[in-house]
């Protein structure tokens, strides 16, 4: 363990093997560091479970309270997954709820100066990029991109492999694999590299491109477009996640 003598470590914070804690960080005692991690210089840590080889950047702080008007404090955190990277200037900010938790998952990649607001989840290999910010409670779907200063609406779903165009306005839901940008964001197609990078079988490719059709372009109404889809495509794999990230779909979908 390499902690700087300018660094402030609460002696009740529980920090693992091979940890690095950069100049003037301060650990709070409700810190939960992971073995190999490194946290750079004038870090803000506390209320945070740290999983095994997370890097922190510099100026960024974890598990802040949320910002709620009149929040009453409670015991609440943040999760973050093994192997995640967060750089500089980011703050994630925890749970408002007893005992629940703000998550990120495993392999993330969240850029510089991004905003991670309490009770997000975020899945696996999810990429957050600069300067985006995720009002509180969203839901973002494994190996999704956020793009540079897009603006999320509290309580929104992102499926999973999809993408946010940088500076878009996402109010509603976005499916999974969906392409979508604008102010506010309108769907622009498929994510034909998240297919190629991932490996999505030819099949389901061809599959998703028919549902994509009968959802965006067909002029059918949604629940037409879903019906249309069940009779006419088999429902497994992609489309099965699609279909049912639209059937749980509360607050409309990006389309």
């Amino acid at each position: 363990m390499t902690i700087h003598p300018t660094a402030l470590v609460d002696p009740q914070a529980r920090i693992d093997k091979n940890v690095t804690i950069g100049p003037y960080s301060v650990i709070g005692g409700n810190a939960i560091i992971g073995a190999d991690c490194e946290i750079g210089s004038h870090v803000f840590l506390d209320w945070t479970k740290l999983s095994r080889g997370c890097a922190i950047g510099s100026h960024t702080a974890i598990g802040s309270d949320p910002q709620i008007y009149d929040w009453k404090q409670v015991e609440s955190w943040v999760e973050i997954g093994a192997g995640t990277i967060i750089n500089e200037l980011t703050a994630i900010h925890r749970s408002m709820y007893e005992g629940k938790a703000t998550i990120i998952g495993a392999d993330c990649y969240i850029m510089t100066q991004s905003h991670i607001g309490h009770d997000c989840k975020l899945g696996e290999g999810v990429t957050v990029t600069t300067l985006a910010g995720l009002s509180g409670h969203i839901e973002i779907g494994d190996k999704a991109v956020i793009g540079g200063a897009a603006g999320i609406h509290q309580f929104v779903r992102i499926g999973e492999m999809a993408m946010v165009g940088g500076m878009s306005r996402v109010v509603q839901d976005v499916a999974p694999y969906f392409l979508v940008a604008g102010v506010p964001a309108q769907a622009r197609g498929l994510n034909a590299y998240a297919f190629k990078k991932y490996g999505t079988p030819p099949q389901e490719r061809k599959n998703l491109k028919k549902a994509y059709r009968l959802l965006v372009r067909s002029k059918l109404s949604l629940s037409g477009a879903m019906k249309k889809i069940a009779d006419d495509i088999p429902i497994e794999g992609a489309v099965a996640r699609l279909v049912d990230f639209m059937r749980e779909a509360k607050g409309g979908v990006t389309l």
